[in-house]
């Protein structure tokens, strides 16, 4: 099996994107960014910042995964479609990335709030602070019944829902 330089270049795209799109979603909610795995996409993430032009952070990171979505997409099919349906699809397929990392996020803070491990990690705490605030609008809203709280099953439904739309705007550009 041979593994040419575009996949090679696909592949260090979708993990560059994936970085951003997570760097976004810490920056839409304002996690904690002494969280190691927060500060080193920062990193990564603050020479970018000194060279951009849109001041704003969170809409620069996106714009940015956006950016690098179009830029995977034109390599790969820069000859079969136009310029204008590539970027219209790198901001659906942005979107429905970000969605995906929301849905895991808060079944892992489903899941982890009934386990509750004793020694958590970086990650484990990530996961738990960004599904809480996600959730928190929602609790405020919707109290729990009988100590459930149903807030992750409106998040879920909500995100398919959108997933569902998305999807056939995507369908509808390509």
């Amino acid at each position: 099996m041979n593994i040419n330089s575009i996949e090679i270049v696909g592949i260090i795209l979708d993990v560059l994107n994936y970085a951003f799109v997570f760097l976004f979603l810490f920056s839409l909610l304002k996690v904690n960014y002494f969280n190691p795995i927060v500060s080193v996409l920062m990193k990564i993430y603050s020479p970018i910042e000194k060279i951009s032009i849109i001041r704003n952070r969170t809409i620069n990171i996106f714009f940015i995964s956006v950016l690098i979505e179009f830029i995977t997409l034109m390599i790969y099919f820069g000859s079969q479609y136009e310029t204008l349906s590539l970027a219209a699809v790198s901001i659906v397929k942005t979107l429905l990335l970000i969605l995906r990392i929301i849905f895991f996020a808060v079944i892992g803070g489903v899941i982890l709030s009934w386990v509750s491990p004793e020694k958590s990690n970086a990650f484990l705490e990530l996961v738990v602070e960004v599904s809480d605030k996600l959730m928190s609008p929602l609790r405020n809203i919707i109290p729990s019944a009988g100590g459930l709280d149903f807030s992750p099953l409106f998040i879920l439904i909500f995100i398919n829902l959108t997933e569902n739309f998305l999807r056939n705007i995507l369908s509808s550009i390509v």
